[in-house]
Parts: C-alpha cells; structure tokens; sequence
C-alpha cells in the first residue's frame, strides 16, 4: 500500500497542529460519519461517495496512528470489526458542530446530484439546538429522502434542546423531507403551511409542533 502522505506545518501553532491532523480531503468526512456511530471499512466507503478504498485505508491509518480513530468489535448479533471515535477524537464534536453552522450558509441552493441522507440531520440538529430554556415539548422527527430515513427524537427542556436516536415518549410525530426541516427551523415555512400544502405529516399535539423553530437556532 502507498504510505499516506503527510503535512506538516514548520509553525508553533494550534491551527496549524489541526490541520496535520485534519486538512486532508475526506478526513473531515469520516469523523462525520463516526460521529453518528461506529461504522464498518464497508460502511464508511458506501456513504463516502468518491472516496477509493485505498485512500479510505489511509486516512483511518492516519487517524488511528494520531490517536483519533481507534478499531472494536460489536458483539453479536452484529459480530463486526468497526471504527470509531477515542476521546480524543470526539473532542471535536463542537468544532465539527461550529463549521457545520458556517457550512449551512452556502448549502443553498442545492447542487443537482447531491447525496441527501437523513441520517445527518441529526448532527444539524444537534448542531442549531438551543441552549437555555426554550417550550418544554418533545417530538419525533422522521426524517425521508429518496428512499432512506431516518427518525429523531427532539425534547425541549429548561436547559435547552436535546437531540437523540434513542426512542422515547414524544407529544407530536412528524414526517417530513429534508428541505421542509430546514423550512420550518427557520421561520420560512409555517408548520401549518407544511401540513396543509403537504409538505409534513403530523399525528398528535399540533401546538407542539408549532414550537419546532423555537427549540434550535436555524433563523440566524
């Protein structure tokens, strides 16, 4: 196999230690995906569109060798070798949470031909929820794109919005594209505008639904 190739940076600087350790492409992308879980060689090349399998090899390598990325075993009934995040490498959930703020500036309009899945939407609600009070109101958001979903449960609480894959009780379930998330999160599609034109699907507490923009901070 090559040998990966290496940055370095002749600075004392953090941004620059950062970089080595991150700057190359795919890198960002695969702490994404660890993120949201642990994840087979096989999983991360599915969902890395591009991405060769030798490349993918090397950039784990270099994860693993800077003590960022780390190998398991699941035990049965899933009985797989997977990759996930050290301490060390979840350390930098807030930052990832930070540039998926800035990133969302220039997500629209949408490129034809995008992958869209559901699944991280649940780092962009993690990413916009509110801190401090906000209605104490619990949801289960399903999310559906192209034939994949995924379903998230959004409970607001005196100390802010939680996000979590985790099932619980909720007062209102709703089912909506990924487009009409970002709609309702920020302000430009009323939740009785989504429901009536189609564009979600409801069952339960329809005020506590109406409260969905209130429990992240997508208006900025």
């Amino acid at each position: 196999m090559i040998a990966a190739m290496t940055t370095r940076y002749t600075q004392f600087c953090a941004l620059a230690r950062a970089l080595e350790l991150l700057g190359e492409r795919w890198t960002l992308l695969i702490i994404r995906e660890l993120l949201l879980g642990p994840k087979r060689f096989s999983d991360l090349k599915e969902r890395l569109d591009g991405i060769s399998a030798s490349v993918l090899s090397q950039r784990l390598t270099r994860l693993e060798e800077d003590g960022l990325v780390q190998r398991a075993y699941l035990e049965p009934p899933a009985a797989s070798n997977v990759f996930e995040l050290t301490e060390f490498g979840r350390a930098l959930q807030p930052a990832i949470f930070e540039l998926i703020r800035w990133g969302a500036r220039s997500l629209y309009p949408s490129r034809a031909g995008e992958r869209r899945e559901p699944e991280w939407l649940g780092l962009v609600l993690r990413a916009y929820a509110r801190k401090g009070r906000v209605p104490q109101r619990s949801l289960e958001v399903r999310l559906k794109e192209n034939g994949h979903e995924a379903t998230f449960y959004v409970r607001g609480t005196a100390k802010g919005t939680f996000v979590s894959a985790e099932p619980t009780a909720c007062d209102v379930r709703v089912a909506l594209n990924i487009d009409t998330l970002f709609g309702l999160g920020s302000g430009r599609i009323s939740t009785s505008d989504a429901i009536s034109g189609g564009l979600a699907e409801s069952e339960g507490d329809a005020e506590a639904l109406a409260v969905f923009p209130d429990l992240f901070d997508m208006r900025r």
